[in-house]
């Protein structure tokens, strides 16, 4: 009896972490593959996808906001990891107003809905096809904690004092 609710605990607690309602991560469908929806995502209208990766840019229209996302894959609490590769991109089609200075290049950004079609936009000097989606829940992910180098102490360049560690003074009275 205790391992089963052990178990069950440890289930709640796995499945706690992510950031979805219940309703839709039943629904997602992960056997749908990026690389498959980029090539005709006509075959896939209406499937529930859980994609995320890095914004690239936020676009807003008179009914709708679009963000261009850099996808990435997404660990077990359906974070982006290893920013650094991408298969593509897609967009995410959100009916409402994001503003683009909190939905700004470079954050991390998960997105579940269903896929609505194909939106053609330019990158660059070419006219890109992206996927796209339409969100039924988007979550933006908190910026990592900075912890930059700590150097400890700081002493200004003195070619005349070589350093706290070195003490030649010690045992002198200093007046």
């Amino acid at each position: 009896m205790k391992k089963i609710l052990f178990l069950l605990a440890g289930l709640v607690g796995i499945f706690s972490c992510v950031p979805f309602s219940s309703n839709i991560m039943e629904k997602a469908d992960p056997s749908v593959s990026f690389g498959e929806v980029q090539k005709n995502p006509e075959a896939f209208l209406g499937r529930t996808v859980i994609w995320g990766g890095l914004i690239v840019e936020t676009l807003n229209r008179p009914e709708e906001t679009l963000v261009i996302v850099r996808l990435t894959q997404l660990d077990f609490e359906t974070r982006p990891r290893y920013t650094d590769r991408s298969p593509g991109r897609f967009v995410v089609r959100y009916p409402g107003f994001l503003d683009p200075l909190i939905y700004k290049e470079g954050r991390e950004i998960t997105a579940a809905g269903e896929i609505t079609g194909k939106e053609i936009l330019p990158l660059g000097n070419l006219q890109y096809v992206y996927p796209a989606i339409t969100a039924k829940e988007i979550h933006l992910w908190e910026r990592p904690p900075y912890y930059g180098p700590y150097y400890y102490p700081y002493y200004p360049y003195d070619p005349y004092y070589p350093g706290w560690w070195y003490r030649p003074y010690w045992g002198r009275p200093y007046w």
